[in-house]
């Protein structure tokens, strides 16, 4: 048996164990609802932000050993340089990843950004191990 389809029956097996907390997990996430039906439910947590994308990785070795398609290259989602603002309250855009999006978010409820002068910037990383995507996150400081 070769590693990859070992992996796939093994994260099914997994999955099919966790199934039984999945309702509870998705009446939690779904009760605000969004004007946009396809964004996630999760709000930008005040004062929002910048988000800048500073680099897209892709490691290669990685990709051979645990993806189905060792080819698949960087995230095709985002280019370097590319920018986006949100605002206190917005929901995840369409076409933006949903993971990135929570790992945004994650960061932002927590304290321990680097500080500026005008604004508070920390550097994150998107969850995907084989193919990360490095953000810079620029908050701006709430007058006190």
């Amino acid at each position: 048996m070769d590693r990859r389809h070992f992996c796939k029956i093994a994260s099914l097996a997994a999955g099919a164990l966790g199934l039984g907390a999945v309702p509870a997990i998705a009446s939690v996430t779904t009760a605000p609802a969004s004007a946009d039906s396809g964004s996630l439910s999760t709000p930008m947590p005040s004062p929002g932000c910048r988000v800048s994308i500073i680099r897209r990785e892709c490691h290669q070795d990685l990709q051979a050993i645990f993806l189905d398609d060792p080819d698949t290259g960087p995230c095709q989602l985002f280019s370097s340089g590319d920018e986006f603002r949100f605002s206190a309250g917005d929901c995840c855009p369409a076409g933006f990843c949903p993971r990135l999006w929570a790992t945004i978010c994650a960061a932002i409820s927590q304290p321990g950004c680097i500080r500026s002068l005008k604004e508070e910037t920390m550097v994150i990383s998107c969850p995907d191990g084989t193919r990360p995507v490095i953000v810079r996150i620029d908050i701006p400081k709430q007058n006190a």
